[in-house]
């Protein structure tokens, strides 16, 4: 049985940037506003005596007056650049709500309340305030490694900022995990001052300890014939560093423990299924200098003892089997394996089964070292090609369709090729007719649509 299936081509010369107002909240229920103040950890807290309310019964009245009282240093005007509510605008107090929830996700207030004052001209909305504390300055000490520049960009603390003990604390743990990427593990960060009431500096105290550096890394226990040292280090990113091991080369031992994973991913990836990988680390006596040894145990490496492939009613056996390059008597080797999923879904998606589930299921048997691969296969339904659409967004009178249609290589009425489309895709990029910039998703591409796709998006009478 055949479908036909439609083809939408798509390109760009130029796209203009989306401007959204940001998402639309369902509408809340009305309750009043009573004066609030607001936590650390931004829940509102009632105060003991409520001065006044600020309630729905206003709503609608103008706005004749917004005052801010309270503020220190901060000025009025950066308040209210929080704050919508604004004159001669009509009252609302959900907006208001919204302005106090907006002023402490600043993070310049530790709590705000509010009240309204009836006048014959209108409501004065107040926003009294209370800040937190200001960073006045900001020292590193005990830092001779790092500068205090580089510490600062990783900080992101900077004078006239509002100082949170949370935003301190997460300071202080980037602080320290910049010093173990940089080969300090033995650096130790402690936060002196502005964590405490009425400081106004932030005082970080350091104990770098000693530069660790790899002098070496060695690998004991693999065979050579199968897997080479220099291969091995390839897949790992713990390396000594470069002119005399002065630049680069620093020791961190949560990278160490990611190079210990990879290397076991790698030897089961080649069919070590029972590999194990260890690591022992040496210093010299100074304590500055390190050693790596990734001890391996490579265990049995496992064979193909059997191959089948299940489900093909298109394809012969045979003719499915030569284009596999792994084979029965092979050692497992996962790359390839992938490899033939690919070629499998190449092969049968050049004569139009472009949806064809093809999955491969290796088995362990009960005989170590042994292993039976399954190809599992869905064939689905042959497609042709039907209608050819084609979009291009920016100005279409630049470029006739003939242009884009003599480099496509398949017709209406075509058994779509799976192949053929990649190549018809590949000579629109290279055409330099289109805009093509991969990077921002922003290239000329080819879109199957099935039938049933394009029935629902038909408009209903």
């Amino acid at each position: 049985m055949n479908f036909r299936i439609s083809l939408i081509f798509t390109s760009i010369f130029y796209v203009a940037p989306c401007l959204c107002n940001g998402q639309v909240l369902p509408p809340l229920s009305k309750p009043s506003i009573a004066p609030a103040v607001f936590t650390s950890q931004g829940t509102p807290v009632p105060e003991a005596r409520q001065t006044t309310n600020i309630d729905d019964r206003f709503d609608g009245i103008p706005v004749v007056d917004i005052e801010i009282i309270g503020n220190q240093t901060l000025q009025a005007d950066k308040i209210l650049s929080f704050i919508t509510t604004r004159q001669t605008r009509a009252f609302d107090s959900q907006t208001v709500q919204s302005d106090v929830r907006r002023l402490y996700r600043s993070g310049l207030i530790r709590s705000v309340r509010t009240f309204t004052r009836r006048v014959p001209e209108g409501i004065i909305v107040t926003f009294e305030i209370f800040e937190r504390p200001t960073i006045q300055e900001i020292l590193y000490l005990g830092n001779r490694g790092i500068s205090d520049k580089q510490l600062q960009k990783e900080t992101n603390l900077e004078s006239g900022n509002a100082l949170n003990t949370y935003a301190l604390e997460d300071a202080r743990r980037k602080l320290s995990e910049f010093y173990l990427s940089k080969g300090y593990p033995k650096a130790r960060i402690n936060l002196m001052e502005g964590d405490k009431p009425g400081d106004r500096r932030v005082v970080f105290y350091i104990s770098e300890g000693h530069r660790e550096r790899i002098y070496q890394v060695n690998f004991v226990g693999n065979n050579p014939d199968l897997v080479s040292s220099s291969r091995l280090k390839t897949q790992i990113k713990s390396k000594p560093g470069y002119l005399r091991y002065f630049f680069g080369g620093n020791v961190n031992r949560d990278l160490i423990e990611e190079d210990t994973r990879r290397l076991t991913a790698y030897y089961r990836n080649l069919g070590f299924f029972q590999a194990r990988i260890a690591r022992e680390l040496i210093y010299d006596d100074s304590g500055r200098w390190l050693t790596i040894n990734f001890v391996i145990d490579e265990g049995p490496r496992y064979v193909v003892r059997d191959l089948s492939i299940v489900g093909n009613t298109i394809f012969k056996q045979e003719a499915i089997r030569e284009k596999l390059k792994l084979n029965r008597g092979d050692y497992f080797n996962l790359a390839r394996m992938r490899t033939d999923v690919a070629l499998l879904r190449d092969l049968y998606g050049s004569q139009g089964y472009i949806y064809a589930d093809i999955k491969a299921d290796p088995r362990f048997r009960e005989e170590p070292g042994e292993l039976d691969l399954s190809y599992q296969i869905r064939e689905g339904e042959q497609f042709r090609v039907g209608k050819i659409n084609i979009h291009i967004d920016g100005d279409p009178d630049h470029t006739r369709q003939d242009v884009i249609l003599n480099r496509l290589s398949m017709r209406p009425g075509d058994v779509i090729d799976l192949r053929e489309l990649r190549e018809s895709e590949r000579r629109l990029k290279s055409s330099q007719l289109f805009e093509n910039n991969p990077a921002q998703g922003v290239s000329p591409k080819i879109i199957i649509q099935k039938p049933e796709m394009q029935k629902q998006k038909k408009p209903s009478p």
